[in-house]
């Protein structure tokens, strides 16, 4: 037996055919006759360094070029009988979805392929060596061709390393090139149905089932009626002319019948229900299934003290308002139906009083937010409040921020608190921006989330911190008894989101939003927060952190409500002294270490109108001159550069907010607003000179990339309208020095980070 090591890996592999072990044929050797598209950055001969570190990419110039082809020249006659493919380890997107090779004596004549198909890629993140295997061939020249990329988006390859095997001796057979249609995912109660496979000789093939709850009789193929993989093989046996070659294929197959729903509720055991007399009262109930194509939980039924009661289907969710008969211990069982006909409860003991006094609840308690730790910028917590109606004339927050460790963040960072609600939407209660490196408390009144802030839910927070200390987070709420104007409230959603100030390809970028009232609603009000960011001399007036704006909402098309978008700082407004840093100056909708005040828009005098069009009007006498959508900027004449800086951007945050003497449901009246995708984002090379691109596989809408330095300040800014422009990219950051900076990308479905080291 030979053995040949290659860098730092021993190749022992055993071919399908049942030859001799394959062994590799020295890189060393190799010489690149041919490269269809060659890479200046990542050039071929990274793929035959022996370094899996290293790799080639296919030329960015001009748009990815496929197919993309390698000849090489192995430097000797070789019984060539495979190669292996190794993706780039640090990008698991960028990689070849099938493969031809050809075997040559003269690099000239190339004949029919040895062995064509598709690499059996679990999925986006697999990023395992391929190896494939076939009859010897004798010859001298390998020549290996992609022609489908699994990055969809842009096309590029990257191959870390490429080897050739040697097995047995060469016999003069000629391979055969086998095929088997893809057979999707498949359900246990399916019909019989034909695999369909062939050869290249077109001489026969038989079908087997090398494992799995499957049988097959010529090419049909039966399931056996149960879940399971099956992996199906479809082979030619070969003659004196032809070698043998095989081909397989796995699927799954799901058995429906075994699949339960799954159900929750924010009723939570831990509070009673308080109510002075007794009233309708919101079990809010979550349900989700497994392969929801195929299935649906098509009924919940609510068992209070042995009667039944069917719940209500919602937007992503299901609601039954109880009324109780009395005050006291009642039984409350859950039962989700699903259209297979299996089931899932949960049961909650839950007490009714008429007995209420104030009271404070902690959810978050020292919970440590750090760049890099546990919490690195995020953080979500389960948490039970008391669940009431018209017990609570008040909620106040409490919000501390402590140094961990006595290491605040030198910076002042954009924060928010949100609170998930019933249908999965995630509400912000708190806008809030830290202070320079300095402790402080806060408060804010947020009874208009009292709907949501009941039974058990999930709050989280995001600081905008990149590594320059932390945060130390304690919310607690105050509960305040009394008797509330209105028993019942509701908060909708209508935007959350980031747009650009002052854009001149799109000065009014907030969509005006269609709002349709709930029946019986008494009392309206529109909470909006907004805060400006971004500054320098690439901002018209220091836009839009520094700019004093004049806002505008309209309702049905006419000026309704006048926002004076501006902050004094000084006096703090949350008494949150002795900071560092620019604490002082006035900016717009905030101040570093200050709660974000919103604005309350009275809406009642509208709601007789059923509906009414809500539009957010930037300040129409602002234009960023040095935005890169302004045909007249030019980089070093009208602006130091049109796009290399933190351009004006506003974080909107608008909700409209009801009240009603009758039951009205949470989340019924406007799109689901859902902005925590977290992108997935690969930077490569890296570590890198300076040029380098970036690839996002669950990219999505037009986005700001901003590139930071190792404290979060923000060093320069791009704009992309699609992930084809993104991934398509060629960076060049030589002009910063060398060290640690960070990617950053957002739009107004998701945001993801990355670090990128200049070396």
């Amino acid at each position: 037996m030979r053995k040949f090591l290659c860098s730092l890996f021993v190749f022992l592999i055993v071919s399908q055919w049942g030859f001799a072990i394959d062994t590799p044929i020295p890189q060393a050797n190799y010489t690149i006759q041919f490269i269809s598209s060659e890479n200046a950055i990542q050039p071929v001969v990274n793929a035959f360094d022996g370094d899996i570190n290293t790799y080639f990419a296919i030329n960015a110039s001009g748009g990815f070029s496929l197919p993309s082809i390698i000849e090489v020249d192995l430097g000797a006659v070789y019984d060539v009988s495979g190669f292996s493919y190794l993706p780039n380890p640090s990008n698991s997107l960028n990689k070849a979805l099938d493969f031809e090779i050809y075997v040559s004596t003269d690099g000239v004549v190339w004949g029919a392929a040895q062995a064509e198909g598709y690499f059996p890629w679990i999925d986006n993140g697999d990023k395992s060596q391929q190896d494939v295997f076939f009859g010897s061939v004798s010859g001298r020249y390998v020549k290996v061709v992609y022609n489908e990329s699994r990055n969809t988006t842009n096309g590029n390859i990257h191959t870390a390393e490429l080897w050739f095997y040697e097995g047995d001796p060469a016999t003069g057979q000629v391979n055969q090139i086998m095929a088997l249609d893809p057979i999707e995912k498949k359900y246990s109660t399916e019909a019989p149905f034909a695999l369909n496979g062939s050869s290249s000789t077109g001489l026969p093939v038989t079908y087997s089932i090398v494992s799995g709850p499957a049988t097959v009789a010529g090419n049909m193929l039966t399931l056996d009626g149960v879940g399971g993989m099956v992996e199906v093989q479809v082979e030619q046996a070969g003659n004196t002319t032809y070698y043998a070659a095989s081909k397989t294929q796995t699927f799954e197959v799901v058995d429906l019948s075994i699949i339960s729903p799954v159900v929750s509720t924010r009723l939570t055991e831990a509070y009673p229900i308080e109510m002075p007399n007794l009233h309708a009262y919101p079990i809010y109930i979550g349900t989700t299934i497994d392969e929801s194509e195929q299935l649906a939980v098509t009924n919940v039924e609510v068992v209070i003290d042995g009667t039944s009661h069917n719940a209500t289907s919602g937007p992503g969710y299901f609601y039954f308002w109880w009324t109780p008969d009395d005050f006291g211990a009642h039984t409350i069982d859950i039962i989700a139906t699903a259209s297979n006909g299996n089931q899932a409860s949960i049961s909650r003991n839950i007490d009714v009083t008429d007995v209420i006094s104030s009271q404070q609840v902690t959810t978050m308690d020292d919970v440590v937010i750090q760049f890099g730790g546990v919490n690195s910028r995020n953080f979500t917590g389960s948490y039970t409040m008391p669940q009431h109606v018209g017990s609570y004339d008040k909620i106040m927050a409490y919000l501390t921020i402590e140094c961990p460790d006595g290491n605040c963040d030198d910076w002042d960072r954009r924060a928010n608190i949100d609170v998930k609600g019933p249908d999965g939407n995630w509400i912000q209660i708190i806008r809030y921006i830290t202070p320079y490196g300095v402790a402080c408390n806060h408060e804010l009144d947020v009874t208009d989330y009292a709907s949501i802030l009941q039974g058990e839910f999930e709050i989280s927070m995001f600081i905008d911190t990149w590594g320059t200390g932390g945060w130390q987070i304690t919310l607690d709420f105050d509960h305040q008894q009394g008797t509330p104007e209105y028993l019942y409230s509701v908060v909708d959603e209508v935007w959350d989101g980031a747009w650009d100030l002052g854009n001149p390809s799109d000065l009014q970028p907030v969509d005006t939003i269609e709002y349709v009232y709930p029946d019986d609603v008494l009392s309206s009000h529109l909470r909006l927060s907004t805060t400006g960011h971004g500054w320098g001399e690439n901002n018209s007036q220091n836009a839009a952190e520094f700019y004093h704006a004049t806002n505008y909402i309209d309702i049905d098309g006419s000026e309704y409500y006048t926002q004076d978008l501006w902050n004094a700082c000084n006096p703090n407004p949350d008494n949150c002294t002795n900071q560092a840093g620019t604490w002082q100056f006035n900016r717009a909708g905030w101040c570093p270490g200050a709660i974000a005040v919103p604005d309350n828009i009275d809406l009642t005098n509208e709601i007789a109108k059923g509906a009414v069009n809500l539009t957010y009007r930037f300040d129409p006498t602002y234009e960023d001159l040095c935005h890169p959508n302004n045909p007249g900027c030019i980089s070093g004449t009208t602006c130091t550069n049109c796009n290399d800086t933190y351009k004006a951007v506003y974080h909107v945050d608008g909700q409209v907010i009801n009240f009603s003497n009758v039951p009205v449901v949470t989340g019924i009246n406007t799109p689901f607003v859902d902005n925590t995708i977290k992108y997935s984002l690969e930077v490569f090379p890296n570590p890198t000179s300076g040029s380098f691109q970036v690839n996002s596989s669950n990219f999505q809408g037009t986005t700001r990339l901003y590139v930071l330095d190792a404290m979060g300040r923000v060093l320069k800014t791009y704009y992309f309208g699609s992930a084809e422009e993104l991934n398509s990219y060629a960076f060049n950051l030589e002009d910063l020095a060398k060290g640690i900076y960070f990617i950053n990308i957002q739009n107004n479905t998701g945001s993801g980070n990355s670090k990128l080291i200049l070396e």
